[in-house]
């Protein structure tokens, strides 16, 4: 409690107000992607984008107190944070990458939202958390709203689809799988990112040195593209990476799942106002819907509680 005697945030409360706050950063990674691969490949940007957020991520690390130093690594715990690595980060973010080029933001964003659905009804399985019926009601309403807010009419989107849903598979593995390894093996926030960046740029790098080596570096690095790749790295990359381990670690998967359905919003909107991806009255709608399961669903979650 406060001075005055009222009940200060609880650890809910901060892991739900950090997966809301990484649910917006990452969407703004569907925009970011969008203006990098304006230069560089899908492949080529995941990559650099997972080289630059692992040196940031260093600095951090050497400036918080040699970090890097006290990191106590042994098979298990490396073992699971390569784990960790190629789910929530070499396989989200190559699907992710594709699912844009090939389907643009929107589209994307709304394919790869499907992983903390996917997550929360995995939860009982893989974590033995029970799967109650308001986080099933919610997720249900806003899995309606992100199917309104994409324009599947807008020419062949079955290859990006089927991207996206490769992002949200891995992405949904990485929240339950960190959630459940996390603590148990004491792996930081830290130690999971440089994970997540570092298995991103190390299984990337090979295969576009092999593919199109010319154009690693390209000859014409647009001002947009390269701003939208040092965000891409900074943001969604280090600080939404850090926020949605410090969300896992505080609440159940179902409720920092359910924020990141904010993620889909965001997308849409960005992309409307900086891509001209204009949206229709169901988009709109639909955005309206997705903001409805989530916060209804944390309503509910949160009354069943008390």
């Amino acid at each position: 409690m406060d001075v005055d005697g009222h009940a200060g945030p609880t650890t809910e409360d901060l892991g739900q107000v950090s997966a809301a706050i990484a649910a917006g950063l990452f969407g703004t990674a569907y925009i970011g992607t969008a203006f990098a691969i304006r230069s560089f490949t899908p492949i080529g940007a995941a990559m650099w984008r997972g080289l630059l957020s692992t040196a940031i991520l260093v600095v951090v690390a050497v400036v918080m107190g040699g970090r890097l130093r006290r990191m106590e690594m042994d098979w298990p715990r490396l073992w699971r944070l390569i784990v960790l690595g190629l789910t929530g980060g070499l396989g989200f973010v190559v699907s992710m990458n594709l699912a844009v080029s090939m389907a643009g933001a929107t589209l994307a964003a709304f394919a790869a939202s499907l992983s903390p659905v996917l997550a929360a009804l995995l939860a009982p399985v893989v974590l033995g958390e029970a799967l109650t019926l308001a986080s099933v009601g919610g997720f249900a309403v806003a899995i309606v709203g992100t199917a309104l807010l994409s324009d599947t009419n807008a020419g062949d989107v079955g290859p990006g689809v089927f991207f996206g849903l490769c992002a949200s598979l891995c992405f949904g593995l990485f929240l339950l799988l960190s959630r459940r390894w996390s603590r148990p093996y004491r792996l930081s926030g830290t130690a999971i990112a440089l994970s997540i960046a570092g298995a991103t740029w190390l299984g990337l790098l090979p295969v576009e040195l092999l593919a199109e080596p010319e154009r690693l570096i390209p000859q014409e690095l647009r001002t947009d593209a390269l701003v939208g790749l040092l965000w891409l790295a900074l943001v969604p990359g280090v600080l939404a990476q850090l926020l949605v381990v410090a969300s896992v670690r505080r609440v159940e998967t179902r409720s920092s799942a359910a924020m990141l359905l904010i993620s889909p919003v965001t997308a849409a909107v960005l992309a409307a106002y900086l891509l001209g991806e204009t949206l229709s009255g169901w988009e709109i709608a639909g955005a309206g819907l997705v903001l409805v399961g989530v916060v209804g669903a944390a309503a509910l979650e949160r009354a069943s509680t008390t």
